[in-house]
């Protein structure tokens, strides 16, 4: 996709107090990424590798009296949002930023009718109120694919499905028309068919609004199916981008290809699942040089004393040793197959 980016990421870093004496303990370290508008970049890795923590950090939602935030730059539709004013991220959050959160039932409000909460953020981002807010909170959830909107508006979320309050969290964040929208793993604990269901529906309110998708999860598959690039992270760090097709083809990172080689497979003979052996560092903890090569099984010995240089592979790039060299798996079993 051509154009300026309607996100600019450089060089973000997040850390947080580690306690008395100690150094804080950075949970991003330099991140850089871009999004266009109409465009979806996924941000890959498994849990503790800093993908949410970037989210909060792109939504304003960190306190910055806590939490030491700092980038080179981080811009978004021309906007400087480092030191913006609370009152112009009130205006930004929700309106023009939009978040769909982790945990459904924990993100909404448990005293408060669904038809009300949307209507909150009507009101906040389009000055709507009484007929006009309630007609809006009906034509939203039949947007997103709620059964029966006018019984539904009046329910509580205790009453609905995990996949209809999930459905419920996309409806607020679009209530403001975000140009981005953050989906934090959208779909976890649903089951599959409900998955697939809202995977749909963010690709087709994505075509009909053209806003930029950020998508946050540890789910290949998911990616596979909606992503145009993908940026994976290691304990805090971008070690690849590319473009989808050309990363699930061809993965230039040890860690990218190990998880590709762990995901499930359709067909064939059955087999055991790959998985990668140890854990992610805790933020503060990463060992000198690359954080994964205590976990790699092609580690060199300088892998261990210098943080490997980024090299840039055409669409992408790659922070390993190895970059430029072939990865030894089958383009077929990278490839994600469908839900």
């Amino acid at each position: 996709m051509s154009g300026a980016p309607l996100l600019e990421v450089e060089d973000l870093s997040i850390a947080f107090p580690a306690g008395r004496g100690r150094a804080p303990a950075r949970a991003v370290d330099r991140l850089s990424f871009g999004i266009r508008a109409g465009e979806t970049l996924a941000l890959v890795g498994e849990s503790g590798c800093g993908k949410s923590t970037t989210a909060l950090a792109l939504m304003g939602l960190l306190d910055r009296r806590e939490v030491d935030v700092s980038a080179t730059r981080l811009r978004f539709a021309g906007t400087d949002l480092p030191d913006l004013p609370e009152a112009s991220w009130r205006r930004l959050r929700g309106g023009h930023i939009a978040m769909i959160f982790q945990d459904p039932l924990a993100a909404l409000n448990p005293v408060r009718t669904v038809g009300r909460q949307i209507g909150e953020a009507l009101k906040l981002h389009q000055g709507l109120s009484g007929a006009a807010a309630r007609g809006a909170t009906l034509e939203l959830l039949r947007q997103v694919g709620i059964p029966e909107p006018a019984r539904r508006i009046d329910d509580y979320p205790h009453r609905l499905s995990g996949g209809m309050r999930q459905r419920v969290l996309i409806a607020m964040a679009l209530a403001g028309q975000p140009r981005l929208l953050i989906a934090d793993e959208p779909t976890t604990a649903l089951d599959v068919t409900i998955q697939a269901q809202i995977l749909t529906l963010l690709a087709t309110l994505q075509q009909q609004t053209g806003m930029a998708l950020l998508l946050i999860t540890h789910d290949l598959g998911i990616v596979g199916q909606l992503a145009h690039r993908v940026a994976v992270m290691y304990a805090g760090r971008k070690i690849e981008e590319r473009a989808a097709a050309g990363l699930f083809d061809d993965p230039r990172h040890p860690y990218t290809q190990r998880l590709l080689e762990a995901r499930p497979r359709r067909g064939g003979e059955r087999v055991r699942l790959a998985d990668i052996p140890g854990a992610v560092p805790a933020p503060g903890s990463a060992p000198r040089g690359c954080a994964f090569a205590p976990r790699c099984a092609q580690a060199q010995a300088a892998c261990r004393e210098a943080v490997p240089a980024w090299q840039r592979l055409g669409d992408g790039g790659v922070g390993c040793v190895l970059g430029a060299g072939e990865t030894g798996v089958e383009a077929s079993d990278r490839r994600p197959h469908a839900a």
